[in-house]
């Protein structure tokens, strides 16, 4: 078995477990209907929703690498899978450019109620959906996809610099400054809150943003694992500028890259989601409470034999006198 074969393996596997993340998000998300017009969850549910999307294509992309590379027998049907990869994972990005500005507004803007309007981010997500095929689409049209040398699926090959540098603006630098601008709008309005003097209603408001500007951190964090886990990308480029061709495992490596990075995202999610949280433990802690209540079960007709007993036994006690020298009381 050669090492591209064991790499795509492994990939695959992690990368279908990487969907039952996902699946176990939703479904945990169903479970809270409480909160299922919740704003901060319906950002994340659209960051789940790339996620799950990217590991879908990612999988069929494996899959036609294992097998009969099936996606190459129509080369149109293959850049178009191509494409819906760069638009799923572009959204990652994008998602959490959403998720940065309901913090910003939260903080900045909370006396703007129609910012913090549900309807609004709907609005919003579907914007950012736009947003995306707009950058995304046209390259389509300009023959930058290609039928990888080394695999069995199409991409934008990492030796044309032009449409790559293109994709590392669009992936990187816009989702990074914009969220970037949001932390420091987000810092500095608190460092103004903190100098002046407030009343109670101000006091929650304090603390409503120092938990926003937590959650601006988070996802900042959860953007920078996703930056650096795609350097290889560019390490690779400039491998095959200076070697004049590209390394033959160039794209197993920085796909598996990638679907660990999504696993490390739908775990971060649930940790760092309160409602997923509660009832991510709460289902494992019925599950393991579960367990000692069935073996303490007690059959209800012995029950019942039991309270009859006592009853016709206390019925004796009531009707017979008792007789010390007897020493086996019924």
């Amino acid at each position: 078995m050669t090492t591209a074969r064991i790499l795509g393996i492994t990939n695959g596997c992690l990368c279908f477990l990487a969907i039952l993340m996902y699946l176990l998000i939703f479904f945990l998300k169903l479970k809270s209907r409480r909160e299922l017009r919740d704003i901060s969850m319906l950002l994340t549910c659209n960051t789940c929703i790339s996620a799950f999307l990217t590991c879908i294509t990612s999988l069929v992309m494996i899959a036609s690498n294992l097998f009969s590379g099936f996606l190459i027998s129509n080369m149109t049907f293959c850049y178009i899978w191509g494409l819906l990869y760069d638009i799923f994972e572009c959204s990652i990005y994008f998602s959490y450019c959403l998720q940065g500005f309901y913090r910003l507004c939260r903080v900045v803007f909370y006396k703007k109620k129609y910012l913090l309007s549900y309807y609004l981010y709907i609005v919003l997500i579907f914007l950012q959906w736009l947003l995306v095929l707009i950058l995304l689409v046209p390259p389509i049209f300009i023959d930058w996809y290609a039928h990888l040398s080394t695999e069995m699926f199409c991409l934008i090959p990492y030796t044309y610099i032009g449409p790559e540098i293109y994709h590392i603006l669009i992936l990187y630098l816009v989702p990074l400054t914009c969220l970037g601008i949001s932390y420091m709008w987000i810092t500095s309005n608190l460092r103004n809150i903190s100098q002046t003097p407030s009343l109670a209603i101000e006091a929650i408001q304090r603390q409503r943003n120092q938990r926003d500007l937590v959650v601006i951190k988070r996802i900042l964090f959860l953007l920078s694992i996703l930056i650096v886990l795609r350097f290889p990308v560019i390490i690779f480029m400039i491998y095959g500028i200076i070697v004049g061709s590209l390394y033959p495992l160039t794209y197993a490596i920085v796909g598996l890259i990638t679907t660990v990075c999504l696993i490390l995202i739908s775990i971060i999610t649930i940790k760092t989601t309160t409602q997923l949280e509660k009832q991510f433990f709460a289902i494992f802690s019925h599950q393991i409470q579960a367990a000692p209540i069935r073996k303490n079960q007690v059959n209800p007709r012995m029950a019942i034999v039991v309270v009859n007993t006592t009853a016709n036994d206390s019925e004796k006690f009531q009707h017979k006198e008792y007789d010390p020298n007897k020493t086996n009381i019924p």
